[in-house]
């Protein structure tokens, strides 16, 4: 008969740890998908319809910077936002190959030179630098480029403050730019024509289209130069980009101080997506765009992209056909609710505080801001260690094993990280990928191996442990990460935080069996949901060779769900 129990309970912590990893990944694949696109009853049909018709009529060839190609889509813009009853400014501006070249030194630093190994092509590493940077756009024969950007502005009557939406017309040289950045544009061009039939505008609106994003974002630079009057009346910058083309758009980059901005977010986008350890890495990256001119010059922004699909960033592929139409219309609709929100209510930016923020359910973020964000690590943390301590003190746990399981625990991440780099050295090898790969089948299919066997193994051995016993190792990892992660890089501290104060609620109704099992699936689930999209954005973002990182920190969710669910519950005393 107890065997036979025994044997149920296992079988019950199996299913009930499945139905946890299933409804967290389930609820985070909802979360990444981008909305459907409208149907002919839809009431932004029409706009989706013109968007995509602009979008397929612009993206007929490449069009970098100074090319007849670019000449082309840049009077067909003209003409669009002409026929809106607008009149759009051109501001053009004129660059060199030494201009262009003397732009890059100051933003990455000067080259050494004189000490680099000497050219099998007999060319002086100078010469050869600027080369290429003559292949990245259409120079006349002086070495000169002209950009030109093009700005409209919508004036509101009763105010002098406003809000700029910006996105760049021009592409590489080898990509025809249907995600980067051309679905931005004819989004763009839509929220104009709402807006410009509206006759009770709260907030001046600039629409910026910018020339030479794709050569060191010069037009953004020279907006900036030749405009210094509008950073006393733009309260916020928002830019439309992207990495790739597909999945849903990504609120990836913000400005210090973005407390109030994020908030804007939310309250105009009914599809918010957007997670603060994004901007952390994001700034650690040798990467700009636009909005870094604009952040640069002092002003508050936000930057949104597409991040799925990199393997078609700056590539033919990158074209109409290619584009996944669930994205655009994403671009469309987050478009259409930041200019309607903008025309409607002002922004203001007064507490200048900055803000920790993450989605953890579609539709909605959850954010506070960085003090409370320290007090939750700080509880967190507190409430870790008395537990431990505890434990200790009681006879419960013995320091000696505390550190033995701590080390088990790494010991497993290592473990998984290396067989997942191994699998995915194997794999790129006989497949011929790149490191710049997105294959999302190879990264999934060494996620569920390597993670199936990580549950496996603590499934195996934590049936066979109490909770507290299971924990031994877990929290103090997430002690140590949560106290790095406050140094380093409070952006993610939310992962270890909610994670550990979850696990404690549970240890709280360990004596309560209903209680326990309640907790635990709830708890679990959360965590689930947290660090799902966590892993899934660091593996977009960094594409295959970060596979072992990835599957290094999914150890830690498969690890807690399993201790909260397949370990022996506490009997209640008598």
């Amino acid at each position: 008969m107890y065997w036979g129990r025994r044997n149920m309970r296992r079988i019950i912590s199996i299913v009930l740890i499945m139905i946890v990893l299933a409804t967290g990944i389930g609820l985070e694949v909802q979360l990444l998908r981008p909305p459907t696109p409208p149907s002919e009853s839809d009431v932004n049909y029409p706009a989706y319809e013109r968007m995509m018709a602009n979008l397929k009529a612009m993206t007929v060839a490449a069009h970098p910077s100074g090319s007849k190609e670019l000449e082309s889509v840049r009077a067909y813009l003209l003409e669009q936002i002409r026929a809106m009853g607008l009149e759009p400014k051109v501001e053009k501006v004129t660059y060199t190959v030494t201009d262009v070249m003397a732009d890059m030194f100051e933003r990455n630093g000067v080259p050494d030179f004189e000490n680099l190994p000497p050219l099998a092509n007999g060319l002086s590493h100078k010469d050869n630098f600027q080369n290429g940077i003559r292949t990245r756009a259409h120079f006349d024969e002086n070495d000169k480029l002209i950009l030109q950007n093009i700005l409209v502005k919508l004036d509101a009557p009763a105010t002098d403050r406003g809000i700029l939406i910006s996105a760049h017309y021009d592409t590489k040289p080898t990509t025809p730019g249907a995600a980067d950045d051309m679905v931005s544009v004819t989004a763009i061009l839509e929220a104009m024509r709402e807006q410009a039939m509206n006759s009770n505008l709260q907030s001046d609106l600039y629409f910026l289209f910018t020339d030479g994003e794709e050569l060191g974002t010069l037009g953004a630079k020279e907006f900036v130069r030749s405009h210094p009057e509008l950073l006393g009346s733009i309260d916020l910058v928002i830019n439309f980009e992207a990495r790739g083309n597909r999945g849903r758009l990504l609120m990836f980059e913000t400005s210090d101080d973005n407390l109030d901005a994020v908030r804007y977010f939310q309250s105009a986008s009914s599809h918010p997506l957007a997670f603060s350890f994004t901007k952390g890495l994001y700034r650690r990256m040798p990467n700009g765009t636009d909005l870094t001119r604009y952040l640069k010059a002092g002003y508050s922004g936000l930057n949104f992209a597409a991040v799925e699909g990199g393997e078609s960033y700056h590539e033919k592929s990158d074209n109409f056909e290619n584009l996944e139409r669930a994205t655009a219309y994403h671009f469309l609709m987050t478009t259409l609710e930041m200019a309607d929100h903008a025309a409607q209510v002002p922004f203001k930016d007064g507490r200048k505080q900055d803000s920790l923020y993450f989605s953890l359910l579609p539709g909605y973020l959850v954010i506070m801001n960085k003090a409370v964000s320290y007090v939750l690590s700080a509880a967190a943390a507190g409430f870790a260690l008395w537990y431990l301590i505890f434990q200790i003190r009681t006879g419960s746990l013995r320091l000696r094993i505390m550190i033995a399981e701590l080390g088990r625990l790494l010991g497993w991440m290592a473990g998984a990280a290396v067989l997942s780099w191994g699998i995915v050295s194997g794999v790129t090898r006989l497949l011929h990928l790149s490191e710049s790969t997105n294959n999302d089948t190879v990264f999934l299919s060494i996620f569920f191996v390597v993670g199936a066997c990580a549950l496996a193994v603590s499934i195996i051995r934590d049936s066979k442990l109490s909770l507290h016993e299971s924990l031994a190792g877990l929290l103090p990892l997430l002690l140590l990460l949560i106290v790095g992660s406050a140094v380093l890089f409070q952006d993610i501290s939310y992962l270890f935080s909610l994670a550990t104060i979850g696990i404690l609620v549970v240890t709280l109704l360990d004596r309560y069996r209903i209680g326990r099992w309640i907790s635990s699936v709830v708890v679990g689930t959360v965590i689930v949901c947290l660090y799902a999209p966590v892993c899934w954005l660091i593996y977009v973002l960094f594409m295959l060779p970060f596979t072992p990182v990835v599957v290094a920190i999914s150890v830690i969710p498969i690890s807690i769900a399993s201790a909260l669910l397949a370990t022996v519950s506490k009997e209640p005393s008598s």
